[in-house]
């Protein structure tokens, strides 16, 4: 009897040994702690006092082990992505890459997107491009022909027509390949115009070219708001970016960042049946208004915090419980944000 209630004793001890061990080294979700603490939330670079305060107080009180924090409805947060995210736009560097590479996959309907003054110009440059030999392309008056007519009939668009047309215009000239192509692409773009210059070129053919067009050059990742979203992430936030740009090449731009791609939303085209994207936009566009129509469509959830830098991202920034504003300098996008009591981020400075 003796032996057995020792051996019994022996077993306890083992098993109690046994759960504190795990218990110390691997904590269940319920044993997180009821508090974050503040001082425990660094956050580096060139944030503003003010809104690196509340970024902080948001965090530790939303996130895992804060008061508002409910793992089974993560807090969620949305950024826009061109100027808010990176420095720069990079719908515009892949549009001009595919012109630049003859990626364009050109058919009847492609034809019919264009602006309908500037596609005979258009068309004309490219048959003059494709009666090159290949090996006398890349370096031709006709590449920079084809080059320049494309981004005047972008910038014209812009310009002369809604917005609300202009944004989704480029993504149409994706038809024909698939989001996993777009995507795989659009990873080389990012990853070349990170190490480009900052600046501008000017597309001309021949030096006395009267009408020469222009694009910007670099992109560069703002690294406050990329370790405010490792911070996000660890804390248990969701994260999501909606943006005017093209869906699948931002998304190209995914694994320097704790967003998953399919949790990168804005302008798209319908899919084939094929699998391949075709010419007819998906609703809603990722537009001003048609940025909270996203979020209620794909995420379902208001946002605790919105971020921002323009009149497009306005009315997803006056949606979210708080808002962050990245000020490009425009005073009344300013006043808006200082009557909705946005919060008011100075441009990250850039190299």
């Amino acid at each position: 009897m003796a032996r057995g209630l020792k051996h019994f004793s022996i077993l306890l001890s083992l098993a109690l040994a046994s759960f504190g061990c795990q218990s110390a080294g691997e904590p269940r979700p319920d044993s997180l702690p009821s508090k974050v603490e503040s001082a425990s939330i660094e956050l580096t670079g060139a944030w503003d006092k003010d809104v690196k305060d509340k970024l902080t107080k948001l965090i530790a009180e939303y996130g895992a082990g804060g008061p508002k924090h409910d793992a089974a409805k993560p807090p969620v947060v949305v950024f826009d992505f061109d100027n808010t995210t990176i420095h720069g736009d990079i719908g515009r560097a892949f549009f001009d890459w595919m012109a630049l590479h003859r990626k364009y996959k050109f058919t009847e309907q492609i034809w019919k997107a264009m602006p309908e003054d500037k596609r005979e110009g258009i068309k004309g440059a490219w048959e003059a491009l494709l009666k090159l030999p290949a090996e006398a392309r890349d370096a031709s008056k006709e590449l920079q022909e084809f080059r320049k007519r494309m981004h005047q009939a972008y910038w014209s668009l812009c310009r002369h027509t809604d917005p609300a047309k202009c944004y989704p215009w480029q993504v149409r000239f994706y038809a024909g390949y698939t989001p996993d192509e777009i995507r795989a692409m659009a990873e080389r773009v990012f990853e070349y115009e990170l190490g480009r210059k900052l600046g501008s070129e000017v597309i001309r053919v021949g030096d006395d070219d009267p009408e020469p067009a222009i694009t910007s050059t670099g992109l560069r990742i703002h690294k406050e708001i990329q370790q405010l979203m490792e911070v996000l992430d660890q804390r248990g936030f969701q994260l999501w970016i909606v943006t005017a740009g093209p869906q699948w090449v931002v998304q190209g731009a995914a694994k320097h960042f704790k967003v998953r791609p399919d949790r990168m939303i804005g302008m798209r085209t319908v899919l084939g049946e094929d699998g391949e994207l075709t010419t007819e936009m998906e609703p809603p566009p990722t537009f001003r208004q048609g940025k909270v129509e996203a979020i209620e469509k794909f995420i379902g959830a208001r946002p605790v915090l919105v971020v921002g830098d323009s009149w497009t991202d306005a009315e997803m920034l006056a949606y979210g419980e708080n808002a962050i504003l990245v000020d490009k300098g425009y005073a009344d996008l300013k006043k808006k944000a200082l009557d909705s009591g946005w919060w008011i981020q100075p441009m990250f400075p850039v190299e």
